[in-house]
């Protein structure tokens, strides 16, 4: 929760990343099932929100979602076998702490402030870039 300024808790919205941008965490190596999930998670995330540090969480959700995928399998087989059930839930909640550090739902994404869009596409910059041109023009002694 943000705090108010000036009291206890101060000002604590996350902002933009600051990290520098380092290109797409490299995969490493995996299983084919966890390795179609690292690819379908490298499609949906945005990609200038990737660092290369990032390839041990994603690593880490895509093991994740592979296996609930084989548990819930597992639990749509066999209804009764309360233990992969309960293992299925535990790796849902896993998967969907982990999900919120990348972004993976409306709310997450808002929480991130992830700044996907170029400063050159703001229309803010484009007004202010055409102003200051002008301005320039129209400021330039006469010869």
């Amino acid at each position: 929760m943000v705090g108010i300024g000036g009291r206890s808790g101060g000002d604590r919205s996350l902002g933009e990343d600051s990290s520098i941008e380092d290109g797409l965490p490299k995969k490493p190596k995996l299983s084919a099932k966890v390795s179609k999930k690292w690819d379908q998670l490298l499609e949906q995330l945005p990609q200038k929100a990737l660092r290369k540090i990032d390839a041990h969480e994603l690593k880490l959700l895509a093991e994740l979602l592979a296996h609930s995928d084989s548990l819930a399998e597992v639990v749509r087989k066999d209804p009764g076998d309360h233990a992969s059930g309960r293992l299925f839930l535990n790796y849902c909640d896993r998967i969907h702490r982990l999900s919120a550090s990348f972004g993976l739902n409306p709310g997450d994404r808002k929480r991130l402030s992830l700044a996907v869009q170029a400063e050159e596409d703001d229309p803010f910059q484009i007004w202010l870039k055409d102003a200051t041109s002008y301005m320039e023009t129209r400021l330039k002694p006469q010869e």
